[in-house]
C-alpha cells in the first residue's frame, strides 16, 4: 500500500537522483514548515480544538489570519482534503484538524441534501446558493475524508451529494448548471473538471462501479463538448448548447487546466481502464509548446487557442498541475525528469520564499515578481496534490516498494 492508503500503480519510470532530491526538499518544506503553519494560523479554533470553526479563508501577507467575515465552502473542503491527506501520510496534527473542519462543514449541509456556498466565521449560513464549483470540492473532500473516517458517514454524504446534483442541477444536454438558483453567464468547464476529480476520488475510495458513473459522464462531456479536436485544446467558456462563446472568451485557454486534464485523463485510465491517450497527448503538447516560459519554466496564466499570450503572469496552482502532468507522462521515452525538477525548484524558490514561513506567493507577474494582497488557503490543495504525485513517483520507483 502507498502512504495514502491506496493500492500502488505501476511506476512510470525509475526516478533519478535529482528527482529524489527535489522530492526530499519538497517533503521537508511541506511537513516541517507548511503543515505546522497552516495547522496553527491557518485553522480557526482553540488550543483544545484547533479547527473548531474550520479553516481560515486566507492569511494576510504577514501570515496572520485575515478574517474577511465569510468562509467559502470550497476553501473548507480544500483544507479538509489537505489535512486528511497529511494525516494519511502520518503527520500527527492532520486527523485532529480534519475532524474539526469536517464538523464545521456540516453547518453548510442543507436539509434537501445540497450544500450552501458561504458560512459566517462561526458557521451560520451566509449564502444558500448551491455552486457547482463548491459542490465539486465538497464531494472531493468527503471522498478523501472517508479514507480517514471509516464510519461510513462521509461516503453516505458523498453519494447523497451526487444524487442531489443529478436531481437538481443536471441539464438535458450534458453537464450541470453553474449555480442554483441559476445565474446569467456562460457555462464553464472548470467546475466540471473538478467534479471529475471528485468522482474519481469517490470511485477509488469505494471501489463500487456505480460510483464511477459520474466520472464516465464527465469524460464523455469533455470528449464531445469541451475538447477542441482541431486545436488540441480545452475551452473555458461555452454557450447553453456547449459551443464556445463569442469574442475573446471563446478562444481562451488556460495551460494550468490543460495540464490538469492531462492528469485527470491518466487517472481516469488508471482507475477505470478506459483511456484517451490522444486527447492527453494533445493537451500536454499544447501546454509544453505554448504555456511554459522557456527562460523560467513557469507556466503562464492565459493564452488563446493559437498560443498567443493573453496574461503572462504565473499562478502557483498552474505550476503544481504542470508537475502532476509531467509526472504521469514521465517514462523511458519521455525525457522530462529535468522539467519535473525545474518545477519543484520554482515552487521552492520564488513561490515559497520571500513570504512567511510555510506560506506562499500565490502569483508572479510576467517579470517573476510576487503580486497579490493575500495568501489564499485554497492553494494548499494544489500544493498537497502536486507533492502527492511526486511522492508516488519516487516511492513506487524504489526497489521493493
Amino acid at each position: 500500500m502507498t502512504a495514502d492508503g491506496m493500492a500502488p500503480v505501476t511506476p512510470p519510470a525509475v526516478a533519478d537522483d535529482k528527482i529524489r532530491q527535489a522530492h526530499a526538499a519538497f517533503r521537508s518544506w511541506l511537513f516541517e514548515t507548511a503543515l505546522p503553519a497552516w495547522g496553527d494560523a491557518g485553522c480557526d479554533g482553540t488550543a483544545d480544538d484547533p479547527a473548531r470553526w474550520g479553516a481560515q479563508e486566507h492569511l494576510a501577507l504577514d501570515g496572520r489570519p485575515a478574517r474577511p467575515g465569510f468562509k467559502r465552502m470550497r476553501v473548507q473542503a480544500r483544507q479538509l482534503y489537505a489535512f486528511t491527506r497529511a494525516a494519511l501520510y502520518g503527520w500527527p496534527g492532520g486527523a485532529e484538524r480534519a475532524r474539526g473542519i469536517y464538523r464545521f462543514m456540516l453547518s453548510g449541509l442543507r436539509a434537501d441534501g445540497g450544500w450552501v456556498s458561504r458560512l459566517t466565521p462561526e458557521g451560520a449560513v451566509l449564502d444558500r446558493t448551491a455552486d457547482l464549483y463548491d459542490l465539486a470540492f465538497i464531494l472531493f473532500a468527503l471522498s478523501w475524508y472517508a479514507r480517514l473516517d471509516r464510519s461510513g458517514e462521509p461516503v453516505r454524504l458523498a453519494r447523497r451529494t451526487v444524487a442531489w446534483l443529478r436531481a437538481t442541477m443536471a441539464t438535458g444536454n450534458g453537464g450541470f448548471l453553474n449555480t442554483l438558483p441559476r445565474t446569467d453567464g456562460p457555462r464553464q468547464q472548470n467546475p466540471h473538471m473538478h467534479l471529475l476529480e471528485a468522482a474519481l476520488a469517490l470511485f477509488e475510495t469505494t471501489g463500487d462501479d456505480a460510483d464511477a458513473a459520474l466520472a464516465h459522464d464527465l469524460v464523455e462531456l469533455f470528449r464531445t463538448c469541451l475538447f477542441d479536436e482541431r486545436a488540441g485544446t480545452l475551452g473555458e467558456f461555452f454557450t447553453e448548447s456547449w459551443q464556445p462563446v463569442s469574442g475573446l472568451d471563446g478562444t481562451l485557454v488556460e495551460p494550468g487546466h490543460q495540464y490538469e486534464w492531462v492528469w485527470l485523463l491518466h487517472e481516469y485510465g488508471r482507475l477505470t481502464g478506459r483511456t484517451l491517450p490522444g486527447h492527453a497527448r494533445s493537451l500536454f503538447a499544447f501546454g509544453r509548446r505554448h504555456g511554459v516560459d522557456p527562460d523560467t519554466g513557469l507556466v503562464r496564466d492565459v493564452l488563446t487557442r493559437d498560443g498567443a499570450i493573453v496574461r503572462g503572469c504565473a499562478r502557483l496552482w498552474a505550476q503544481t498541475e504542470a508537475l502532476r502532468a509531467e509526472i504521469v507522462t514521465h517514462g523511458p521515452q519521455a525525457d522530462n525528469g529535468a522539467q519535473i525538477v525545474r518545477i519543484v525548484d520554482n515552487l521552492l524558490g520564488p513561490y515559497f520564499t520571500g513570504c512567511p514561513a510555510g506560506t506562499w506567493n500565490d502569483q508572479l507577474d510576467a517579470a517573476g515578481h510576487p503580486v497579490g494582497d493575500k495568501i489564499p488557503a485554497s492553494s494548499f490543495y494544489h500544493i498537497v496534490a502536486g507533492y502527492a504525485e511526486l511522492d508516488r513517483l519516487v516511492n513506487e520507483a524504489r526497489p521493493g516498494a
